[in-house]
């Protein structure tokens, strides 16, 4: 079973919009609200594609009421836990015609002592029967920066493949439970990484610099231009044709889930990549967040170029 964490979840609300400009009227073609939050898209991605998929993190209010439900109708299990906080909505405008996203995103409920305590005490007892842990996103307030490296090294102690994905304080902390994989992208990357990434030849050196701190599976996401990942036999380049792209919101979540899939059926490293790169572009090829068919991510997988790069 794949456990995926979303400690901040959100509604996601989409409107997709032709030509969207500033401080003009506009009326949405379409609207999409949807139980989102990265850790809930990497769910959503793995049980679309037929894996087993658990999802705690923190729910509260009406808000928190509408996700669990959402997840439950999904068919993933729920082993959320309750806090007091009103859980937050994030808003997706995305324009069709010049292909671009702005988002606009709630910081979510403040979170107490108690609580905090309440979900690490749950959250061992979910680890008995998983096999992959994902980690994703931002940490609401009230929770401490190392609180991602906390969860690492519990998992950890259990024998259990952690996939990190987050950023700022929370990544720098968390990185230093050494996870399985790690997926920043260049910008994330600087956050621990203080050499040039800006050609590839750097972004090899960043691949090895992780590669020695322990993380066994470094990945670092060059959006469209597809990915560089340090694997056992050597440093790889990722890549895939370019498609036409609808909605790129949750593509490095959908990412992650391939790559959460391709460990819970023990593929070889290289297509557990190839599995990720096959999700995250699927989901480009709708409005919904953290949607795939798994017709279309068996395609792009079929698809996916590698190349050995160090």
């Amino acid at each position: 079973m794949i456990l995926t964490i979303t400690m901040n979840p959100a509604i996601d609300k989409v409107y997709i919009i032709d030509n969207y400009k500033l401080g003009e009227v506009h009326r949405p073609i379409k609207t999409v609200a949807s139980a989102g939050g990265k850790g809930l898209n990497v769910a959503k991605v793995a049980k679309t594609m037929g894996e087993k998929v658990a999802a705690t993190g923190l729910l509260g209010g009406s808000n928190g009421d509408f996700i669990n439900n959402k997840v439950k109708e999904l068919g993933i299990e729920s082993r959320f836990i309750k806090v007091s906080g009103e859980t937050r909505i994030c808003v997706n405008v995305s324009d069709t015609v010049n292909q671009i996203s702005t988002e606009i995103l709630e910081a979510g409920p403040v979170v107490s002592e108690y609580e905090v305590d309440k979900f690490i005490k749950a959250y061992e007892n979910m680890l008995n029967d998983v096999k992959v842990v994902t980690i994703s996103g931002s940490l609401p307030k009230g929770i401490s920066n190392d609180f991602y490296k906390v969860l690492i090294d519990i998992a950890k102690k259990h024998d259990k493949k952690v996939i990190l994905d987050t950023s700022s304080k929370a990544f720098i902390e968390g990185i230093k439970a050494i996870p399985y994989m790690v997926k920043p992208n260049t910008d994330e990357i600087k956050q621990v990484y203080n050499g040039d990434v800006s050609t590839l030849e750097g972004l090899v050196k960043a691949i090895e610099h992780f590669k020695k701190m322990g993380v066994e599976v470094p990945v670092i996401s060059l959006g469209k231009d597809g990915c560089i990942a340090g694997l056992d036999e050597g440093i790889y380049r990722f890549t895939i044709p370019p498609a036409r792209v609808i909605n790129t919101v949750g593509s490095g979540d959908s990412f992650i889930a391939g790559c959460a899939i391709g460990l819970e059926r023990e593929m070889s490293q290289i297509d557990m990549i190839r599995m990720g790169m096959a999700c995250g572009t699927a989901n480009t090829q709708f409005a919904q967040t953290g949607y795939v068919e798994k017709e279309l991510v068996d395609l792009y997988f079929s698809q996916v170029e590698v190349a050995v790069i160090g």
